[in-house]
This record gives structure tokens, sequence and C-alpha cells, in this order.
């Protein structure tokens, strides 16, 4: 009489990447409390930035998106509206006031608090089209972002 056996797979060792978009595809707790997640856009060139950023969102409730461009962040919003944006002023493809402009004018965003990422004093003329939002002026830190998330949070619902 032969013996059948079963042969599994060799053991795979996962790659950096794979296991961060593991953990960035999962959603945050709040998806299980009953609740429906908060959702966020991250708006960014700065791979760095784009990550800070989205762990900062994620560690505050939300299930954050990244995009690395204007149009990518109109096209993204237009899939999955989000509750907060973050954006920075300084895109690949467009200036970041147009992508703010462009995301305004879809009106399911008109109400949609914006934050927005600066650089210098003069990217604060971008930030006006926030309005009446906030701005944070850049290199972020997690601990301003979350500040400024829960700032921005109080103002456009004051007794969440």
């Amino acid at each position: 009489m032969e013996e059948t056996r079963t042969r599994r797979p060799p053991a795979t060792n996962c790659s950096k990447d794979a296991t961060r978009a593991a953990r960035v595809e999962t959603p945050s707790l709040t998806a299980y409390s009953g609740l429906p997640a908060r959702r966020a856009l991250v708006v960014g060139a700065d791979s760095e930035t784009l990550q800070l950023c989205r762990d900062a969102l994620e560690s505050s409730g939300f299930v954050a998106d990244a995009v690395d461009s204007g149009i990518a962040a109109v096209v993204a919003a237009r899939a999955s509206p989000p509750d907060l944006v973050l954006v920075d002023v300084q895109l690949r493809d467009v200036p970041g006031c147009e992508a703010i402009a462009w995301l305004r004018s879809n009106p399911s965003l008109q109400s949609t608090p914006i934050i927005v990422l600066t650089t210098n004093a003069e990217d604060d003329v971008v930030s006006a089209f926030a309005r009446p939002f906030a701005s944070l002026p850049k290199p972020v830190s997690p601990a301003a972002i979350r500040r400024t998330i829960r700032e921005v949070l109080e103002e456009v619902s004051p007794n969440r």
C-alpha cells in the first residue's frame, strides 16, 4: 500500500513592501465599531510625507487613501468621497490651489474640510482656497497632523 503525501508549498518571505501594503489596506478599528469609518484623502508628491500623513490619519481613526497628483485626487474623490482631505501645495502635475479648486468644484466636497501642507509664507495664498479650514507648515510631524485634524473636526462638528 502506497502512502500518499500532500506537498505544502514552500514558505515564502514577505517583502517589506508587501507587508506595508497589507498593513495599509487593513481597515481601521472604527470600521468594526458599528459606525462607518471616516475616509481621508492625502494628496502629495513626496512619498515620505504621504506615508507620515497616512499613518497619522489612520491612528486618528480614518481609513486613508493617498495619491501623488491633483488629477489622481479628483478621480479618487469622485470614486469615494472623503470626509477630510490633506493636500500638499507642491504637486507633480498641477499647483495645489488648482487641485483644491477642482476638489471644491465637486458639489459633494464643497464643505469637506481641507488641510493644506505649505512650505513657506507664499503658500498661505494657496491655503486661502481651503478656508475655512487649516494649513500646516512643512516639515510636518505626526503630533501636529493629529492636533490639526482634531481642531478641524471640532470646528466642523463641535458636538462630536
